[in-house]
């Protein structure tokens, strides 16, 4: 992991005799730093420069963009990080968080637990373990999932886990289906709530799922959240831009890479990439990616919103609209469907006409999986390289 960072200056790698550290020589020696073990008596002690900055905690993007970027939780501004992550959480001193298989390089594995430490909450983590003993204890008060983590959690037979009546049972890194959140409720919790968030920045948008405009429409935490057009002004409410959040005690930079800096960071502001459209009530709903907009015959289009609205009609767990240039060099539609077995004629052309009746037509892969990255999110690059590659045959 050391060697993966790329860290510019290594003075040291720090471990405990107690953990079992394979390859720990060779990393040493790969990034020219000597070993300190913390539990050998009469180690010798480091310099330390009192002008020096303190380090941090480094986080690993999710990598949608095929990079995992880094991000530095400094402690300049991480205080007055965790306490607005907080009030947008509610957590306080009587929380119990549970922690689910999310590595402590993640924003929801860091973040999380060491937001809820911050005010004197507790903490359960559930590591490598069958999801639904993470939910055997009773008290717990918070528990954030992956859409597909919700999914394997939701195929546990019944009585696996109990009935949470106050617990609040997040879900981030994607969207769900309405039937997941009928499910959701029904067998674990009342209380469902999607977020919206990145690694790089505050948390953007916390909605409790209470109503059928909750399922789209995300309402924005504190702080300024913007839709900007390509000048950067903000645009006026009902038109599609880019969506923006304010750094302010938060993360500016990406550890030593300027290119992406520049283009995700400019102006005070974190652009994370995604295309979004504000209501008048100031509630905000994502339209898709920056670069996953869609052309086809000449029509753009924002393929998330489809997609989503596809995998309820369709009682599907992942649906991704792609396009690619046929023999002839023109532009054709596909439909990459995630499911287990082919679904029912009649059933997927009323999904389709109702969706995409725009287009001269659309072609239809079924999947058993779809490829996404640790985070859950839909990496798409990779289905667009699948799709060439089964049209060169």
């Amino acid at each position: 992991m050391i060697v993966q960072l790329r860290l510019a200056d290594v003075r040291a790698i720090v471990t405990s005799s107690r953990e079992a550290r394979p390859g720990l020589a060779e990393a040493c020696a790969e990034v020219g730093a000597p070993h300190v073990d913390a539990d050998a008596s009469g180690s010798t002690a480091l310099p330390i420069d009192p002008e020096a900055p303190m380090g941090g905690h480094i986080l690993f993007t999710s990598g949608t963009t095929g990079v995992h970027k880094r991000v530095l939780m400094d402690p300049a501004f991480e205080a007055a990080f965790m306490r607005r992550r907080l009030r947008a959480n509610g957590i306080n001193r009587e929380s119990v968080v549970s922690v689910i298989d999310f590595g402590p390089w993640t924003g929801v594995g860091y973040k999380s637990p060491a937001g809820t430490w911050f005010c004197g909450g507790t903490v359960v983590f559930s590591q490598g373990r069958p999801l639904h003993l993470a939910l055997q204890r009773p008290d717990l008060t918070e528990c954030t999932l992956l859409p597909g983590m919700l999914t394997s959690l939701l195929a546990s037979p019944p009585g696996s886990f109990p009935w949470h009546e106050k617990l609040k049972l997040g879900v981030t890194g994607g969207p769900m289906t309405q039937a997941q959140i009928d499910q959701s409720k029904a067998r674990i919790s009342p209380i469902v709530m999607n977020g919206l968030g990145a690694t790089e920045s505050n948390a953007i948008a916390i909605t409790y799922i209470e109503t059928p405009d909750d399922h789209r429409w995300q309402v924005p935490t504190e702080g300024v959240i913007q839709i900007v057009g390509e000048d950067d002004r903000p645009l006026p409410p009902g038109h599609i831009g880019r969506l923006r959040i304010d750094t302010d005690n938060a993360p500016k930079a990406y550890l030593d890479d300027e290119e992406a800096t520049r283009a995700f960071f400019r102006h005070g502001f974190f652009y994370p990439g995604d295309l979004a459209v504000q209501r008048e009530d100031g509630r905000i709903a994502l339209m898709g990616r920056v670069s996953d907009v869609i052309n086809v015959a000449g029509q753009k289009i924002s393929p998330a919103p489809i997609e989503e609205r596809l995998c309820d009609a369709l009682s599907v767990t992942g649906v991704c609209l792609a396009s690619m240039q046929d023999a002839a060099g023109e532009e054709t539609l596909h439909a990459i469907i995630e499911t287990p077995a082919p679904i029912p004629g009649d059933v997927l052309a009323a999904a389709l006409r109702a969706e995409i009746a725009g287009f001269p037509g659309v072609h239809v892969h079924f999947v058993p999986a779809l490829p996404r990255n640790d985070a859950g999110k839909l990496l798409r690059s990779k289905v667009a390289a699948e799709l060439a590659a089964v049209a060169r045959r």
